[in-house]
């Protein structure tokens, strides 16, 4: 189940950011709404933007269906390299994980979260173009009902996949 939390911005303040409960990607749990997630936030900084991030080679497009295909899987190892060869310390995994606090490291390989890197990407890019898109998610008629259900839940700032149960 994807959801809202707290982000915020040394130019712009506090705001949403967007996280995910489990991990997408191969042989991960891969929840619908944590899937549809992240192929808006991959749909809005590579095609919704003015100056776009440049998608894998011969995409057009990234459907929001909540279905990990093979194009999905393209698109978070793509958004991976192009974090790694800009200087980020990630895992080139093909896996987004949930974000923990904002700018920590992950526990174990002490990396940068990918996810965590999106939305401060889709935050920037939209907001130098004046765009609501990002914001404005949870209420957007392009995304799926099973989404906006979930982004309109009250925020949280943990991921169930890290809860102590």
């Amino acid at each position: 189940m994807a959801f809202v939390t707290t982000f915020v911005s040394a130019t712009s303040g506090p705001g949403n950011a967007y996280n995910i409960d489990f991990s997408v990607g191969a042989a991960k749990t891969n929840a619908t709404a944590d899937v549809m997630l992240v192929q808006a936030l991959l749909r809005i900084v590579h095609f919704e933007v003015s100056q776009p991030i440049a998608p894998p080679p011969g995409e057009t497009d990234i459907e929001v269906n909540g279905k990990l295909d093979q194009r999905t899987l393209r698109f978070i190892l793509n958004w991976q390299r192009l974090a790694k060869a800009s200087g980020i310390k990630v895992l080139l995994d093909g896996v987004f994980d949930p974000f923990r606090a904002q700018g920590q490291l992950s526990t174990i390989a002490h990396v940068r979260y990918t996810l965590e890197l999106l939305n401060n990407t889709c935050h920037s890019k939209t907001k130098t173009d004046g765009s609501k898109a990002f914001d404005e998610l949870p209420s957007r008629d392009d995304i799926p009902p099973e989404l906006r259900g979930e982004l309109n839940l009250p925020r949280r700032t943990v991921a169930r996949q890290y809860a102590k149960n």
